[in-house]
């Protein structure tokens, strides 16, 4: 029998491949400055981005990175990568995805423990409104329902002057979580080399977001409770923040 999360994220895993297959197909091409569709500013009133590129419906798919997360990995007690495909559409919609995988061995998670393990993997679906207040320069603001599947184990050492040292393991498998998260970020195109004043853009943007996290669907153990969940953060409080910064490439307009 097939564990509902299994085929959970075997769906996930195609609909990721899918959707680079289509970005890399569709908006692969560089497209030539004849392409470009310039609205005249003297019909319609337009914003700095409204000149640059036409509004289609489906105007960009980004490839993004958490630069942020692989930076942790120098403090030997967290691994986490994160990616990501959005779908930008009439260029101020955007719908999110993204995955991540993490494994944590926090230093004193608990006293008397020997050592402690949390790994898992993680989703995150959900939508972005952009605005500019400049041709590259953007700030946004978004809603993202995320979902985490993983497991945890640990042991702990009790000694004694008096008794035999007592040495038990603990942990729990196939646990899973969903949360909320409230999103707010800016982003900025970056430049190499001389731009167009009338197309400042790149295809590489550079970004970071804050956001708070709500707990949504979680049970955790009584006794000895989890210490963390991918994706999400400390079990402690039932809200919680946190930061991200990342990368994305943009293939087509």
């Amino acid at each position: 029998m097939i564990a509902p999360h299994s085929v959970y994220y075997s769906k996930m895993i195609i609909l990721f491949a899918a959707l680079i297959l289509s970005s890399v197909l569709v908006f692969g091409q560089d497209p030539d400055e004849e392409d470009r569709v310039e609205i005249p500013t003297d019909t319609v009133t337009t914003t700095p981005t409204d000149s640059i590129y036409q509004k289609k419906f489906v105007s960009g798919v980004e490839l993004k990175l958490d630069f942020g997360k692989l930076l942790m990995a120098w403090t030997q007690f967290e691994t986490k990568i994160e990616a990501g495909v959005n779908v930008r559409f009439f260029e101020r919609i955007v719908l999110v995805t993204e995955f991540g995988s993490m494994v944590l061995n926090p230093l004193k998670a608990y006293d008397n423990a020997v050592n402690y393990t949390v790994e898992g993997q993680y989703a995150r679906i959900g939508l972005d409104y952009y605005t500019s207040y400049d041709p590259r320069n953007f700030y946004f603001a978004g809603l993202r329902y995320g979902m985490s599947h993983f497991s945890d184990n640990g042991e702990f050492l009790i000694e004694s002057d008096y008794w035999e040292d007592y040495k038990d393991g603990f942990g729990s498998e196939n646990v899973q979580a969903s949360w909320i998260e409230l999103i707010i970020g800016t982003e900025t195109f970056m430049g190499f080399g001389k731009k167009k004043k009338e197309n400042p853009k790149s295809r590489l943007i550079l970004g970071w977001n804050g956001s708070l996290r709500i707990l949504a669907d979680f049970t955790n153990r009584e006794e000895i409770p989890i210490y963390s969940i991918p994706g999400y953060g400390r079990t402690f409080n039932k809200v919680t923040p946190a930061l991200n910064f990342y990368v994305k490439y943009r293939l087509g307009r």
